[in-house]
This record gives C-alpha cells, sequence and structure tokens, in this order.
C-alpha cells in the first residue's frame, strides 16, 4: 500500500465528514432561528435549550475534524522511518497501521488498514519499534515487517 494513497484517502474521508457537518449545523442553525416563540413557554425554551446543546456538540465535532485535517497535514511524504513513529506506515504481520490519526479501519485499494493515533494504546505498543521487533498487545504477538 502507498502512503500517498492512504493520505489522499484520509484526506477525502475527512473532507466528506467536513461537508457533513457543516450542512448539519447550517439545518440545525436554521431550525433554531426559525422556531417562533409559542404560547407554551417552558416547552419552547427546553427545546431551544436542546437545539442549542446539539449545535454545542456539532461545532465541537467539527473543531475535532478540523484538528485531524491539521494533524494528516503534518505527516511528511518524503521522509523515510527506520522506526515506527508519527507518519509512518508499519506493516505487521497481523495488518497495516498507519500512525496519524485515530479513524479506525478503512479499505484502500482492496486492503484493510488501520489509521491509528500514536496516543492509542497500540500506537504506543508499536512506538519506537523496528523491522522485526515484536510486541504482545490483546494477548497477541505482532511482529514489524515493514515501515515506510
Amino acid at each position: 500500500m502507498q502512503k500517498h494513497v492512504l493520505l489522499a484517502h484520509l484526506n477525502t474521508l475527512l473532507d466528506q465528514r467536513m461537508q457533513a457537518l457543516k450542512s448539519e449545523l447550517a439545518a440545525t442553525l436554521e431550525a433554531r432561528n426559525s422556531d417562533t416563540k409559542s404560547s407554551a413557554g417552558d416547552k419552547h425554551e427546553v427545546g431551544r435549550a436542546m437545539v442549542q446543546q446539539e449545535l454545542d456538540q456539532l461545532e465541537a465535532q467539527l473543531a475535532k475534524t478540523q484538528a485531524m485535517q491539521q494533524e494528516l497535514a503534518r505527516v511528511p511524504l518524503d521522509r523515510s522511518y527506520d522506526r515506527v513513529a508519527f507518519g509512518s506506515l508499519v506493516t505487521t504481520d497481523q495488518g497495516c497501521y498507519f500512525i496519524a490519526i485515530g479513524l479506525g479501519a478503512m479499505e484502500v485499494e482492496g486492503e484493510t488498514c488501520y489509521a491509528i493515533s500514536l496516543a492509542s494504546p497500540i500506537g504506543q505498543a508499536l512506538k519506537d519499534k523496528c523491522v522485526g521487533d515484536a510486541i504482545d498487545f490483546n494477548g497477541k504477538r505482532i511482529r514489524v515487517q515493514a515501515i515506510q
């Protein structure tokens, strides 16, 4: 698997997530702004509070997605790795791991790859390992076969 293909795929996923969140945020704002006060009073205030809570959650998700995009932009494409670090693509006997942002499993060019953060438990276990090194994780022995 090529790192630049993986990066392009991740950028596309994050762009799609950003667009979906922006659309949902705009729709929720429109719903809040078009809501007129009724004679129900308290029900209206509770409804507005719930909409505001949803807006806050959407804004937090949007900020998190933007932070992931910024983190992904920091991945060096031209660097070669002799140890597992941020930005490395690690092939093991148990699967492929891209050490950058935590998005989990994804299918790219017919292969499954796991986008993980260096701060994740598996990321911490793999950190600073070299080709040929092995780790014990969740009761499995995982051997590093290649690092890009």
